[in-house]
């Protein structure tokens, strides 16, 4: 056993001839700086359309209520109440993520916390609009 520790040094990130931080930063940022190529012209369409979908069949709820999707008095909440429920899940999920990483004190824990509570946040406003929609 030596008197001495070495340290290891690890490969660079970087290899190859022509590679910098620079040269990365510019293939990420290539998308965003340009304008929309036809790929994403096609998907912004179909999302748009989906959207429109969204905002005919909420405008049909609300004008005809909810007999419109062939429920009767009996069950009035079936598809919401599971659709509630579901959100409320998923939002516990990224609070549990969050809080296991945090009590475990990971280090590198940031990007997923912010994962995660991006997600619970966006199931929170789509649990609260089945309950707003049905005030």
């Amino acid at each position: 056993m030596s008197g001495h520790k070495e340290s290891i040094l690890r490969e660079p990130l970087i290899t190859g001839k022509d590679i910098t931080y620079a040269k990365i930063t510019d293939d990420i940022l290539l998308p965003v700086e340009n304008k929309p190529n036809r790929a994403w012209w096609i998907g912004f369409i179909i999302s748009l359309c989906g959207a429109t979908l969204w905002v005919v069949a909420v405008s049909y709820t609300f004008w005809f209520g909810i007999g419109a999707w062939g429920l009767n008095k009996t069950v009035g909440w079936a598809w919401d109440i599971t659709g509630f429920v579901w959100w409320v899940g998923i939002g516990h999920a990224g609070t549990l993520i969050s809080a296991v990483l945090l009590l475990f004190r990971q280090n590198w824990r940031n990007s997923i916390n912010r994962s995660a509570e991006a997600m619970t946040i966006f199931a929170v406003i789509c649990a609260a609009t089945y309950v707003v929609s049905h005030m």
